[in-house]
């Protein structure tokens, strides 16, 4: 994924980012069906949003004066990361269980963004279009959030969903986004383990 956006508008993105983590410490306080509903119609919205300005030219345009700053270049015609965050919270609360989709919401939104941020900063090792340094920052963040909310978790499974959502990010395999990719992954493996 080609950067097209400034260090100053990534860390503005990275930052709505952040605030998707809301999304897990809700299921501290609310029922995980109270939170599946009202991630429900967040979604629908944010899908329902995307697709409006997508197809209308005139939407568009007042969107990209908005965000357009903080959007990548491949999102311009097609569902922001935004719409693959809530459809990828949407499918991990309605298919996991609380602590597993805490840890799966944490993981999109602290590891990618410690992903991001390390790799542009730091990154000096190219792999495709992403950054050793920023992959290890993604691993060593996920691992944290994995042996903080699961101490009793096999260290097999854990290592393992970690491996594999930190390849999940680095490779965006088949062009799906990993705002979705990552967190399904790492909650299928996370609930082998759990």
């Amino acid at each position: 994924m080609k950067n097209n956006i400034s260090i100053k508008d990534e860390f503005l993105r990275k930052s709505i980012h952040l605030s998707n983590s809301g999304i897990a410490f809700l299921l501290f306080f609310w029922k995980q069906e109270s939170v599946l509903a009202f991630i429900f119609i967040v979604t629908m919205l944010m899908i329902g949003l995307d697709l409006v300005r997508i197809y209308n030219s005139n939407i568009n345009k007042i969107y990209h004066s908005f965000l357009g700053g903080i959007t990548r270049e491949f999102e311009k015609n097609r569902l922001t990361g935004a719409s693959y965050v809530m459809l990828a919270s949407l499918i991990v609360l309605l298919f996991f269980d609380k602590y597993t989709c805490i840890a799966a919401l944490l993981i999109m939104s602290y590891s990618d963004t410690a992903a991001a941020l390390i790799g542009r900063l730091y990154g000096k090792t190219q792999i495709f279009d992403k950054t050793l340094e920023g992959s290890f920052a993604f691993f060593t963040v996920s691992f944290l959030i994995i042996l903080l909310l699961y101490p009793e978790i096999d260290f097999l499974f854990s290592f393992i969903a970690i491996i594999v959502a930190t390849l999940v990010e680095l490779f965006s395999l088949f062009k799906i986004d990993d705002n979705l990719s990552v967190p399904v992954v790492a909650a299928i493996i996370i609930s082998l383990g759990g």
